[in-house]
């Protein structure tokens, strides 16, 4: 009785085994790649995993360098907010991502660690990010610095940039103007605007349902 329950227990922990193996693994990819599922467990490389019209690398757990000559180009004219936030992810990347910049097409893509890139657009991104310009995300959490402006749907942490600005907000915000829908934690900055608001406002001018007031709101 004893042997077939250890057969029967080797059986199906061979099955879970081919199934959790049924994505290929590397050491290193280039991207955009489209061949087969596989997932990155080292170094990727190239203009970035949706680059192309069928993305199949699902993970990257390593370095990530993404090097886009059209970045500049990009840059001028995309505008990820007027396509709104993105609901779900496609893939993940855990680790350090440099990039001349994380454009539109990395919308769905779930970004872990550290992040240095021109500008971004992104599911989420969690850990760390400097961005020369922009700094766009359904959910940021950790600290985040951008030139000109950190945008997100939902955002915990440090926040410091140009103009910040989060539908739901838990932490502190530093830039010149600070907007949030709701706000809990401190805004400071030269303007601070948000609808609902448990913490401080410290500024030239703040505003919030309750009242308009210079240099301290509650």
């Amino acid at each position: 009785m004893n042997k077939r329950f250890l057969i029967f227990l080797f059986l199906v922990s061979l099955s879970v085994f081919s199934q959790n193996d049924s994505i290929s693994s590397t050491v290193f990819s280039l991207t955009p790649r489209s061949n087969k599922d596989i997932r990155v467990n080292g170094i990727a490389i190239g203009l970035g995993i949706n680059m192309g019209d069928e993305n199949t690398l699902s993970k990257i757990n390593g370095l990530n360098i993404e090097i886009n000559p059209l970045s500049i180009f990009i840059l001028m004219f995309d505008d990820p907010s007027r396509r709104g936030f993105s609901e779900s992810s496609t893939a993940t990347i855990n680790g350090i991502s440099l990039s001349s910049g994380h454009s539109n097409q990395n919308e769905d893509i779930v970004y872990n660690g550290l992040q240095l890139s021109l500008f971004s657009a992104s599911h989420s991104c969690n850990g760390i990010s400097l961005n020369g310009f922009y700094n766009y995300a359904t959910n940021m959490n950790g600290i985040h610095g951008s030139f000109l402006l950190n945008y997100s749907k939902k955002s915990n942490g440090l926040f410091v940039s140009f103009s910040n600005y989060s539908e739901i907000n838990n932490g502190l915000q530093i830039g010149v103007f600070n907007k949030t829908e709701n706000f809990y934690g401190v805004q400071l900055g030269v303007i601070n605007k948000t609808k609902k608001q448990k913490g401080l406002q410290i500024g030239l001018w703040n505003i919030n349902s309750k009242r308009s007031m210079p240099f301290l709101n509650w």
